[in-house]
């Protein structure tokens, strides 16, 4: 028998509920799964994310940092670099965030100083000389010239701009050849709408100052300074490029051939208005952009080939380091193609992730891993902080993170079991194929919905079945275009082109037939609209946790993934865009219908459109109600609006209309029922937009949603006047 006695006299302990434990449980759990990540060096993934942060809250505002705001930055990197001596597990690491953070805002803020260069101040026109860098032919007598100038008259108050990009008809100059021209100039183009794709910051970046067209054709310039020696080298990059391109639409007219050119020496100038809207409406506008899947596939048949040659040559294949030497010359390819290819912005950031990868085999590492693309980024981000509001380099990466994201997930799920049993050859490519074709499947259906986030936001536009495209196409790029293109390229110094061409035109003919069929199914052309900023980043946000934590909490990410979908229709338009020049103004009636009173509007309405959800193609139904003359146009409607061309026409307008918009500075006693609109207040704010209120005895309210231009200005907008 058995006496059970008490030890203590000390009550019996309190028993939480289960609930306490649970949840107790739980975030052990999280924090032990949290370390071995962390333990495992996937901290590093985030890096280049929280340096991203920090560089789009430079760039992002409409306004330039304060400096204050500059020195708390900096006072942020110096608090991070004393958190990080610690010893606690977490907080170094959140420091080391916060730090990268704060100087990926300084870092924005340096490199947009570095680039500093004289904008041209406002529209005039103006004699120019000095040499041209680049001629891009855009078809039709037209071309598209980059120009060093070295003389202008009259010449601008502070300085010269590095280049500057005009457009002429008539004779084509070479690069590199010295000339003169009469040409209407006008300082880059700043956003067309808030938050808008920035055309000035990204000329500020690429040393453009100025941009319009020619008077006539451009002549030569006799008395001209010899060029300096980089000039001479870019010019003669430019003078291949222009010879292949010409030699490729000789072989292959139309669409096809300026798509083959796009593809080799990156020039898309002749691909038509109609196949470049097919291409975007299905989805596959991305391969005409040289970018990572083009670099991608040049390093890889040039590693695989050269690796296959020297393999064939048992000498090498036994005491070489085949496998890095294939790595090393595909490295050159690759650089070889994107120096040819015109070395554009997409294609840099490409070269960079290549490169990477390609070093990362001479120093025995993994070519395709999260951390290699990690690196490729920080590079990118030190390099071009810019590119980080760039919406290429955005959806290249979400779609690269994406894809060995899910490589990353397969590679675990499987193991090391790689046997394919004792079976047939007949079996082996079987089985084979179909596991092609499953990973195509999935590499498309991950890569479009990693993407999907910032095409919305940037274009208002869905691609609904853009996947279906994408699969269609995509084994038509990556297993005879862009093949026969390298081909094409390799043997084209030998005059050999024609047949690899051929083959080549082949494959683009079925893509173009392909986006054509996709876009008429389409319905309305996969416009949908600007939605709200935040609830693409928090899906992006979702997206970034779910791809680069391992284990149960990744899924955590779904929350934020859901949550930016859930409210992604939440929003509305704008109910009126007022241009920032006062020519035009989009306005939503009360009864829902839309109307464009003033100018024609061009690209900038457009934009407009797309972002508000309507198809710029039916431009017609938006004039129909809009009266104009010579010196003003106006909307009689709920609400009713004017836009003013000239003085004159102040008297009438200002006591008919509710809303009056003009570029001109409105006289004093000037007071419509509304709001007036004009341009003494749009110097300082560029483009508006307006959420607009109406009671029932018709009166107006406004509330501005949103400007382009804040104070201070930008430095890479022109100076207010």
């Amino acid at each position: 028998m058995t006496v059970r006695t008490e030890t203590s006299i000390e009550p019996p302990a309190y028993r939480r509920p289960a609930a306490g434990p649970a949840w107790r449980r739980t975030l052990s759990v999280l924090a032990k799964s949290f370390a071995r990540d962390l333990d495992d060096g996937r901290g590093f993934l985030w890096w280049p994310v929280a340096a991203a942060v920090g560089a789009a809250f430079y760039f992002a505002p409409a306004s330039e940092p304060a400096t204050v705001e500059l020195a708390l930055a900096g006072l942020g990197v110096v608090a991070a670099l004393l958190l990080v001596v610690r010893r606690h597990p977490v907080v170094p690491y959140l420091a080391v965030l916060v730090g990268l953070a704060c100087a990926g805002f300084l870092h924005a803020a340096l490199a947009t100083r570095l680039a500093g260069h004289p904008v041209f101040p406002f529209e005039r026109t103006v004699t120019v000389r000095g040499h041209v860098v680049a001629v891009e032919d855009r078809g039709k007598g037209a071309a598209r010239l980059l120009v060093r100038p070295q003389e202008m008259e009259p010449r601008p108050r502070d300085g010269l701009p590095p280049l500057v990009r005009v457009t002429t008809r008539g004779r084509m100059p070479a690069p590199g050849e010295a000339v003169s021209m009469l040409a209407r100039l006008a300082p880059p183009m700043p956003p067309p709408l808030p938050g808008g794709y920035d055309f000035a910051r990204v000329a500020w970046f690429a040393g453009v100052g100025a941009s319009g067209f020619t008077y006539g054709a451009v002549k030569p310039w006799p008395q001209a300074p010899p060029p300096d020696t980089r000039l001479v080298l870019l010019s003669g990059i430019e003078t291949v490029r222009m010879a292949a391109a010409g030699r490729i639409r000789a072989a292959l007219p139309g669409d096809t051939g300026a798509i083959a050119a796009a593809l080799i020496v990156g020039d898309r100038a002749g691909i038509s208005e109609t196949t470049n809207e097919a291409m975007r409406i299905a989805g596959v506008s991305h391969v005409l952009s040289i970018s990572g899947m083009h670099m991608s596939l040049v390093a890889a048949f040039l590693f695989g080939g050269i690796r296959l040659v020297l393999a064939l040559v048992p000498p090498l294949a036994l005491t070489l380091p085949i496998k890095k030497i294939a790595a090393a010359l595909s490295m050159l390819g690759t650089g070889a193609y994107f120096v040819v290819s015109g070395m554009d912005v997409p294609a840099e950031r490409s070269m960079i992730m290549v490169a990477v990868s390609l070093f990362a085999v001479l120093i025995d590492r993994r070519a395709l891993s999260l951390r290699v693309i990690a690196l490729a980024a920080l590079i990118t981000l030190t390099l071009s902080p810019e590119a980080v509001m760039e919406p290429g380099a955005q959806m290249s990466f979400a779609a690269v993170v994406a894809l060995m994201a899910g490589l990353e997930a397969w590679r675990a799920r499987q193991g090391d079991v790689a046997d394919g049993g004792d079976v047939s050859l007949l079996a082996r490519t079987v089985r084979r194929f179909a596991l092609w074709t499953v990973a195509a499947l999935a590499a498309t259906v991950v890569a479009g919905l990693a993407t999907l986030p910032m095409a919305l936001y940037h274009f208002g536009r869905l691609a609904p079945l853009g996947m279906i495209a994408n699969l269609v196409t995509e084994p038509l790029v990556s297993l005879l275009i862009m093949p026969m293109a390298l081909v094409a390229a390799l043997v084209m110094p030998l005059g050999f082109e024609g047949a690899p061409l051929a083959v080549m035109g082949a494959g683009i003919d079925a893509m173009i037939a392909v986006a054509h069929v996709v876009a008429d199914w389409t319905p309305g052309g996969g416009l949908y609209g600007r939605p709200m900023g935040w609830t693409m980043l928090a899906v992006v946000a979702g997206g970034l946790w779910i791809c680069l934590w391992r284990g149960g909490k990744r899924w955590l990410g779904l929350i934020a993934v859901v949550t930016g979908l859930a409210f992604v229709g939440a929003g509305s338009p704008p109910d009126l865009i007022v241009a920032g020049d006062g020519s035009l103004a989009l306005v939503r009636q009360e009864d829902g219908t839309w109307h464009k009173v003033g100018g024609k509007g061009g690209f900038m309405l457009d934009v407009w459109m797309a972002a508000v959800g309507l198809d710029p193609a039916e431009r017609l139904p938006l004039d129909r109600d809009a009266t104009c003359d010579a010196e003003a146009c106006w909307l009689d409607g709920r609400p009713s609006i004017s836009v003013v061309s000239r003085p004159l026409a102040f008297g009438d307008e200002c006591a008919a209309a509710a809303i009056v918009v003009s570029g001109l500075e409105a006289p004093p006693w000037c007071r419509p029922a509304g709001a007036l609109i004009d341009g003494r207040r749009l110097a300082a704010t560029g483009t508006l937009t307006y959420a607009v209120r109406m009671d029932a005895g018709g009166t107006v309210d406004l509330r501005e949603t949103g400007r382009v231009l804040g104070i201070p200005r930008r430095p890479w907008l022109a100076p207010a006047r």
